[in-house]
Parts: structure tokens; C-alpha cells; sequence
């Protein structure tokens, strides 16, 4: 059984770029989440050592999200939660660190879904996106004076965006 430690967690650096990749969800149906989300891991304790936690439901040892599913909290995007009928992609911000160690975070986050738009996506060729077959999702980090402004998803099938 592989262990989890801090000196094996890599950091993508998206600040400015963006990440994309293509997708078949024609088989998952309502009632299912396919979820690619990235964390700040590994999560920190008050002094900014990694924190394996304790209580984590679960999760492996230094684990950290926005809902504090593991017990300690850390900035959390979700690329994509999605299923053949909707999908959405959220922000989830943090407040500032002590030393690394955060002590609240935004549950409910700054969210995009296909659900805003009536007739984007879904099973079938009505739909902007037919999720009956794979179309490719691209997420943008834009930036200013080294800030992030924000995050944009975009999906894309043959001509259609």
C-alpha cells in the first residue's frame, strides 16, 4: 500500500495558462458526480508544518479541501463536477493563512454550470454539447499583476462551444 507524504505532492502552477482535456460522459448518468478538482495539499497546522490530520472520513493523510471533508480546510477548484445532464466548475476561495494553515474556507464557492443556459448540454444532438459523445473542456486561469481574476470554462464539440 502506497503512503501519502508531503515530499510526493506536486503543485501545478496555472497562474495565467489554463488545462484542458477531453471527456466521455455518456455514461454517467443522473444521480452521478465525475469529479477532477485540484487541492492546495498537503494540508498545514497552526505552526505550517504538514499536517497528516486526524478525523479524515476517509481521506489519505494530509488531505484538505474546501468543505473540510478530511478535516482541515485548504483552497479547492473544482475543474469539473459533472454527469451527462449538467456540469459545473467552481472556485472556492479560502480565508488568508496563518502560516500556511487555513481556518475557513467558502463551502458553496463561485460557480459555472451548464444549467445557466437552456439547451448547452446534454444527451442528444439538440443540445449545444451532446454529452452522448466526448467533447473537450479547456479551463482558464487569467491573471493580472500576477493575481488571479478569476476562472473560465469552456467546452468545445467539433464546431460548437
Amino acid at each position: 500500500k502506497e503512503e501519502w507524504s508531503p515530499e510526493s505532492i506536486s503543485q501545478l502552477k496555472l497562474l495565467g495558462k489554463s488545462i484542458g482535456f477531453t471527456v466521455d460522459l455518456s455514461e454517467v448518468g443522473c444521480a452521478c458526480n465525475l469529479a477532477f478538482y485540484l487541492i492546495s495539499m498537503p494540508a498545514r497546522d497552526w505552526e505550517g508544518k504538514p499536517h497528516a490530520g486526524t478525523g479524515r472520513g476517509g481521506q489519505p493523510k494530509y488531505y484538505c479541501d474546501a468543505n473540510q471533508v478530511g478535516g482541515q480546510w485548504c483552497p479547492e477548484v473544482d475543474i469539473m463536477e459533472a454527469n451527462n445532464h449538467a456540469l459545473q466548475s467552481t472556485l472556492h476561495k479560502c480565508d488568508a493563512p496563518q502560516n500556511g494553515h487555513y481556518s475557513y474556507c467558502d463551502r458553496s464557492g463561485c460557480a459555472q454550470s451548464t444549467n445557466e443556459k437552456h439547451g448547452s448540454y446534454g444527451p442528444g444532438s439538440r443540445y449545444t454539447i451532446d454529452t452522448t459523445r466526448p467533447f473537450r473542456l479547456e479551463t482558464e486561469f487569467p491573471a493580472e499583476g500576477g493575481m488571479l481574476l478569476g476562472m473560465r470554462a469552456v467546452l468545445r464539440q467539433d464546431e460548437r462551444r
